[in-house]
């Protein structure tokens, strides 16, 4: 029942894009073969110079490892938080349960 709930809600909502493309104006109509070839440079031309990089790269490549150890770090330390924060939890409910008179079974009385 979702499914189809989902599916219809999608449906609902690309509906009006076929609308929208309606409007669109047909393309100019291309020239003909001979024209286009003619039009177009079919001659290749050579560069002057030596191009030249703008960036370095060993800036990139440095910050780029610093950035991913920045991240690993951080993913490291949030796991021990958790982690942390799981065994506090744990040490807690062990202390409760060693507490609850009913948790310890029927007594030898």
């Amino acid at each position: 029942m979702k499914t189809w709930q989902g599916l219809s809600l999608a449906l609902a909502a690309l509906g009006p894009c076929g609308a929208a493309h309606a409007d669109v104006p047909p393309p100019p109509p291309q020239p003909p073969a001979e024209d286009a070839a003619a039009s177009r440079s079919a001659t290749f031309q050579a560069v002057e110079g030596a191009s030249a990089e703008d960036v370095p790269g060993g800036p990139l490549l440095v910050s780029a490892y610093a950035v991913v150890l920045v991240l690993l770090v951080g993913y490291v330390v949030w796991l021990a938080r958790l982690q942390a924060g799981t065994a506090r939890e744990l040490a807690r409910l062990r202390a409760a349960v060693e507490r609850a008179p009913e948790a310890r079974g029927p007594s030898a009385e």
